[in-house]
C-alpha cells in the first residue's frame, strides 16, 4: 500500500506591512522634529522676553523707592503740621535754645544802644568801659533770654512764627513775591510778642537795665535761613516735586511693560524687590553723603549750624523710616517670589518625570 506524497511544505503567510518599516521598528516620536524645527526658537523668545521683563521691574522697583522718599522729603518741607514739628524738636534742643537766645539778646542791646546803656549803668568817665559793659550785659539779657525760650509761652510764639513763615515759604517756592518773613536777607521768624516775656523776666533775676528803654519799633526777627540757603532749599523742593510725580510714573509703566513682557514672572517679580532694595541703599548713601552738604546750605541764619544740623538730622530721621518700611515691603515680595519660583520649578520637574516615565 502505497501512501500519498505530502505537499509542499510552505512558510507561513506573513502579513502586510508599511514599505519600509519593519514589523518590529517604533516609529520616531514627531515631538523631536518640532524641537528641531519650532520649540527651540520659541524658547530662546520666551527666554529673551523674561530677560526684557527682568530688567524692566527692577527699574520699576528702583525707581519706585525713589518716588517714595522724594514724596516724603517734599512733604516733610512742603506740609504744615510736619513743619512745626520740626520746628518744635528744633527749638527743643539746648544748643538751638543758645543760639535763639543770643541771637535775640544782641537785637534788643543793639536797638537799645550802647550809649543809652552805658550811661545808665556806669555814667560820667566809666563810659569808656562801653564794649565790656556792652558784652556783659548782652550776657545778662541772653541768660534771661534762655529762660523765656525754654518756657511753654515762648514755645506757642515760636510756632505761630513758624506757621506763618511757613505759609509765605510755601508761596516762594509757587513763585508768590508778596512776603512779609522773606526779603533779602532770607528766611527770618517774627518773635516780637516774647519781648514783654523777656522783659518780665529780666525783672525777676533782679536785672533792671532795660526797664528805662523804649522799645517802640523794635521788631525781633530771628533769620532761620539766609538768602543761599533757602534758594538752594527752593531748588531742592522742586526736583523733589518733578521726582514724586517722574519717579511713580516711570514705576508704573515699567511694571506693566515687565509683566506683560516676561514669561517667568515669578523672576521678574523677584527683580523688583532686589531693586527696590538697592534704591533704598542708594537713597541711603546719597543722603548720609548729603548730610554736611545740606548742613553746610542751610546754617547761614543766626541759627548756625546746631540749628541746620537739628533740622537735616530731623528731616533725614523720618526718611529712614519710610526706607525701612519700604525694604521691609520689598523683602517680603522677595521671600514671596522666590518660594513661588521654587513651587513651580518643583512642579515642572514632577510633570517632566512623569512625561518620562512608561505608561502602564
Amino acid at each position: 500500500m502505497s501512501w500519498p506524497e505530502s505537499p509542499p511544505t510552505q512558510p507561513p503567510a506573513q502579513p502586510p506591512t508599511a514599505q519600509g518599516i519593519s514589523p518590529t521598528t517604533t516609529p520616531e516620536p514627531t515631538s523631536r522634529t518640532t524641537v528641531s524645527g519650532g520649540t527651540a526658537p520659541a524658547s530662546r523668545s520666551n527666554r529673551k522676553r523674561t530677560a526684557i521683563g527682568i530688567v524692566l521691574l527692577f527699574l520699576a522697583g528702583l525707581s519706585a523707592t525713589f518716588g517714595v522718599a522724594s514724596f516724603w522729603t517734599q512733604h516733610a518741607i512742603l506740609d504744615q503740621d510736619t513743619w512745626v514739628a520740626t520746628s518744635k524738636a528744633i527749638v527743643n534742643n539746648p544748643a538751638v535754645q543758645q543760639d535763639v537766645a543770643s541771637a535775640l539778646a544782641t537785637q534788643i542791646v543793639d536797638f537799645v544802644g550802647v550809649d543809652d546803656l552805658v550811661s545808665y549803668v556806669l555814667p560820667g568817665p566809666l563810659g569808656g568801659f562801653s564794649g565790656t559793659v556792652t558784652d556783659q550785659v548782652t550776657d545778662l539779657v541772653a541768660l534771661a533770654t534762655v529762660q523765656v525760650v525754654q518756657t511753654d509761652a515762648f514755645i506757642s510764639v515760636w510756632e505761630s512764627a513758624v506757621r506763618a513763615t511757613h505759609d509765605e515759604f510755601v508761596r516762594a517756592v509757587d513763585g508768590d513775591n508778596r512776603f512779609v518773613s522773606i526779603d533779602s536777607q532770607g528766611l527770618s521768624l517774627d518773635l516780637g510778642t516774647s519781648l514783654a516775656e523777656i522783659r518780665k523776666q529780666l525783672n525777676s533775676n533782679g536785672i533792671y537795665v532795660l526797664d528805662n528803654a523804649n522799645f517802640q519799633g523794635l521788631s525781633l526777627r530771628l533769620p532761620l535761613i539766609d538768602a543761599p540757603g533757602l534758594e538752594q532749599l527752593q531748588t531742592w523742593v522742586h526736583a523733589l516735586r518733578i521726582g514724586a510725580i517722574a519717579f511713580p510714573a516711570f514705576t508704573v509703566i515699567a511694571a506693566i511693560a515687565g509683566l506683560l513682557a516676561a514669561r517667568r514672572r515669578t523672576f521678574a517679580v523677584i527683580a523688583s524687590a532686589i531693586g527696590a532694595l538697592l534704591g533704598a541703599a542708594i537713597v541711603v548713601f546719597m543722603a548720609s553723603s548729603g548730610r554736611d552738604q545740606a548742613i553746610d546750605q542751610i546754617a547761614g541764619g543766626v541759627l548756625g549750624v546746631a540749628s541746620a544740623t537739628v533740622i537735616v538730622d530731623q528731616v533725614f530721621s523720618g526718611l529712614d523710616e519710610v526706607l525701612l518700611l519700604t525694604s521691609a515691603v520689598a523683602v517680603v515680595v522677595l521671600v514671596g517670589g522666590l518660594m513661588a519660583a521654587i513651587l513651580t520649578s518643583r512642579h515642572t520637574n514632577a510633570n517632566r518625570v512623569d512625561a518620562a516615565s512608561p505608561s502602564a
